[in-house]
């Protein structure tokens, strides 16, 4: 527990600091270009994803739940990255002119030129980063993430400024991949390999076909969800869309950067070990949904203000795909770990014919949701949720040696923290007409009340978080010196 709390400490320190940068950097950023350049930003950066999908081969996972490492399986997952990562970054410039001529977009050619290079850099960064990560050493990982983020962050907003357009997007992406893959080397330095082998092709490439299958139907799913809003909506609606959607993914993002690239790391050494997920899992359901729940929630309450404040009235559109999206994004919290305990529990071709069934009825949901309205398209979104908690409460429970009576009070206290953290935000909300020009002064102060009674409670009911956070102040508490004996 004191290693898990160490790795917290330096990953909660580097994503929270990161977390305000690319905050202000994004309203900065989407106020220099506004939703279309955004637009068009997002439209290519889903087409490099949909490519991206092909090295989901799961091969750092591997690397990381790996019982031994050696020279041969270390050149074998060099080889097999290095000719995927070729292979895609090929098939980007194929597709530069493909996707320009399909939406009738320049733009989009441009800047997929640019990210062309992205995979081709990460083939040097691939192994030391993995090995970091299965060595536990997060120190690396967050100064890494610090330097890498920072720099592109504020590269990225100068050539905005600039006048670089939506280009400057592209120029950040590829500085991003190059601090990377130098910074990694250099921390990871004892694991670089840069040579050719197949030995272990058989094992990887079973476990990769499985992984790529599961990613492919994620991420083809959400890829061509991106098609179907910019195609039906058009770039503008697309643009609203994602800006809402990154409004709750920066902080998933960040909750998966502290939180799950640390447990998975732990909860792989436990699985070596024979051990029994449960009460790691049950206490890790405690934290997200007590933090989750109410921080979605309270989103979702004052989407209107917010989004006023931080990108002006030109993004008023995403006002209610935000508030949807926010309650979608706290219904996926219960299952926010089902990936990596499938993959950690060798249970991949079970959860590949789960996202058989469940990823063609959420597009079709999602594309029924398009031909209606933004609004709309959002609310499935939040079906979906349901329909996953669904498919993968009853799995999760059987890995996690749990079951529904576990998770009852888990879930009961968390509504109870998510109510009491909201209500003075939807009183005033409520007063205000729930208005976007609500008052800031109001809103700030009701937010803050919410945010004392979430407190409070925690205390009330001894929760983890609370117990967590008494912990890191009694360590920040001086210790009393103690009186020298007086001499005999």
């Amino acid at each position: 527990m004191a290693s898990i709390r160490h790795s917290f400490a330096w990953m909660t320190v580097a994503n929270g600091s990161l977390f305000a940068l690319q905050f202000v950097v994004s309203i900065l950023i989407a106020r220099l270009l506004g939703p279309y350049e955004m637009g068009i930003f997002a439209i290519a950066l889903s087409i490099v994803g949909m490519l991206s999908i092909f090295r989901s081969f799961g091969l750092g996972t591997y690397l990381i739940r790996a019982p031994e490492l050696d020279r041969p399986l270390l050149a074998t997952l060099f080889t097999i990255n290095a000719a995927l990562a070729l292979v895609i970054a090929l098939a980007i410039l194929l597709l530069s002119a493909v996707g320009g001529a399909l939406l009738k977009e320049p733009g989009v050619r441009d800047l997929l030129l640019i990210l062309a290079i992205s995979p081709v850099i990460g083939i040097f960064d691939f192994i030391p980063a993995s090995g970091i990560e299965r060595r536990g050493e997060f120190r690396s990982v967050a100064l890494v993430n610090v330097f890498r983020y920072s720099i592109a962050n504020v590269a990225t907003l100068y050539f905005a400024y600039s006048g670089h357009g939506y280009m400057s997007l592209g120029y950040g992406q590829i500085i991003s991949a190059v601090i990377s893959a130098a910074l990694n080397n250099l921390f990871g330095r004892r694991l670089i390999v840069i040579e050719f082998g197949l030995q272990h092709w058989r094992d990887v490439m079973r476990f990769g076909t499985q992984m790529l299958t599961i990613s492919m139907i994620g991420g083809l799913q959400g890829r061509i969800s991106d098609l179907l809003l910019s195609k039906f909506l058009g770039l503008g609606a697309f643009g609203l869309f994602s800006r809402a959607t990154s409004l709750t993914g920066v902080l998933w993002e960040n909750i998966q950067a502290i939180i799950l690239r640390v447990m998975i790391v732990d909860f792989a050494e436990q699985r070596r070990r024979k051990m029994s997920l449960r009460h790691s899992y049950l206490r890790l359901i405690q934290v997200l949904t007590g933090f989750l729940w109410p921080a979605f929630a309270g989103i979702a309450v004052v989407s209107g203000p917010l989004v006023i404040l931080l990108f002006g009235e030109n993004w008023a559109g995403a006002i209610a795909p935000l508030s949807i999206l926010s309650v979608s994004a706290a219904l996926f919290v219960p299952i926010m770990l089902a990936w990596d305990i499938f993959v950690i529990s060798n249970e991949t071709a079970r959860q590949t014919r789960i996202e058989i069934i469940r990823a063609p009825i959420s597009l079709g949901l999602f594309a029924i949701g398009c031909l209606i309205s933004l609004e709309a398209a959002a609310a499935m979104k939040i079906v979906e949720a349901v329909m996953m908690f669904l498919f993968y409460r009853p799995h999760l429970e059987r890995l996690t040696d749990t079951r529904w009576a576990d998770y009852a009070s888990i879930y009961g206290r968390s509504l109870l923290l998510t109510l009491a953290a909201v209500l003075p935000a939807g009183i005033a909300m409520t007063l205000c007409g729930w208005s976007a020009h609500a008052p800031l002064p109001v809103v700030f102060t009701s937010v803050g009340a919410g945010v004392l009674a979430w407190a409070c409670l925690l205390w009330f009911f001894e929760h983890p978080i609370f117990e967590e956070v008494r912990r890191v102040v009694a360590r920040l508490r001086p210790t009393p010196a103690v009186a020298a004996a007086p001499p005999l």
